[in-house]
């Protein structure tokens, strides 16, 4: 994103949404009905239902006037290992190093009684973009109720080939993507550092966080940043809602839009008027007169990730015990790129996107 005095727009409201759900349509427990009832009755007002590898278009039944889906998917690719994989795969198979699979078809894979290691996964996004890039995507467009095939490397893969192959192809179908949860994912940085055209990284899963403490990640966000990679962040629950734990209301993004429906949201999101945020609150930031600040609500400390040289980041704390509403420090022109992380009185966070210099 480049510099500007208000980096979220004036006119608009705020709408709270979730972009990483899932329902019985994959390994979530409730009905897509249940889920978005349950959200919008919590304050929410658009919500993407993200199956695992299973695209579905719900607008027409569960939109309202207060609440729409965002229709999508959330797309796979495996590398496994093995010492000897002859028993369960051909010759073929074999010798190109690579099958594909339905989710249920690799559900019932790791059920079998063969040992094999899932080493590595890439989780990518595609949500339903704009008219401009469905025209674009045009025969090649997902419909609804559409599986789409999960790729399983055997023993080896190049991961940021099938990183970038998943993501052009999920956008060649009028999506915008996204990755997800690099951490429990267990991925190397080499495995995404370069990748193109993802709109965000995904730097809070309050899903992952609860299940294991891998769902909080900015280190992949900074080091693909620090490399050029011209990225947004997002924080989200990834709600399967069966658990021993809460996981939903924990990771939502806060949209400015003129409009709540599918084409204005979208177009805000890409275009990075909103915050990500797991409680608290930014009402504004910008970079003016040399200087990067930021309004908020309650914060106990303001963190501001510079990238550039050693000691570029600051960190401003509350005095007194009186929370900051509005913070502020000079730049001093060497900065690669800025983020800002906001952390309120009740120990929540919210994080905006980088503006690059």
């Amino acid at each position: 994103m480049k510099a500007c005095d208000k980096m979220f727009s004036e006119e608009g409201s705020w709408f709270k949404g979730n972009l990483h759900s899932h329902t019985v349509n994959s390994d979530g427990r409730l009905t897509p009905a249940q889920s978005a009832s349950y959200y919008r009755e919590h304050g929410y007002s658009f919500l993407c239902l993200s199956e695992h590898d299973y695209y579905t278009d719900l607008r027409e039944e569960l939109d309202r006037d207060d609440f729409i889906i965002l229709p999508g998917l959330e797309a796979s690719t495996y590398l496994i290992t093995s010492d000897d994989f002859s028993n369960v795969f051909d010759a073929e198979t074999l010798n190109r190093g690579y099958c594909d699979m339905t989710f249920q078809e690799l559900m019932a894979f790791r059920n079998k009684n063969f040992h094999f290691c899932l080493k590595k996964a890439h989780h990518i996004h595609g949500i339903l973009g704009t008219k401009e890039m469905q025209k674009t995507a045009d025969a090649d467009a997902f419909t609804t109720n559409q599986l789409y095939p999960i790729r399983v490397y055997l023993n080896q893969w190049n991961g940021i080939a099938a990183a970038q192959t998943l993501s052009d192809n999920l956008k060649k179908k009028g999506c915008f993507t996204t990755y997800n949860h690099p951490v429990w994912s267990r991925v190397d940085i080499e495995d995404v550092n370069g990748l193109q055209g993802i709109w965000a990284i995904e730097c809070y899963n309050y899903d992952t966080v609860n299940e294991c403490a891998e769902g909080e990640d900015t280190v992949f966000f900074d080091t693909m940043l620090r490399h050029g990679t011209d990225i947004s962040c997002f924080a989200s629950d990834d709600n399967h809602n069966g658990g021993t734990f809460q996981d939903s209301f924990g990771g939502f993004v806060m949209v400015k839009s003129e409009k709540l429906d599918h084409e204005s949201i979208v177009a805000n999101l890409l275009k990075g008027n909103y915050y990500s945020s797991n409680g608290a609150v930014i009402t504004q930031w910008g970079f003016r007169n040399g200087e990067i600040y930021v309004d908020c609500e309650n914060a106990e400390r303001v963190n501001f990730i510079c990238g550039g040289n050693i000691g570029s980041s600051r960190t401003v704390m509350m005095e007194n015990n009186i929370p900051l509403q509005h913070v502020s420090i000079p730049l001093t022109g060497l900065e690669q790129y800025v983020r800002i992380e906001v952390k309120n009185t009740l120990g929540q966070t919210a994080w905006t996107n980088p503006i690059v210099f």
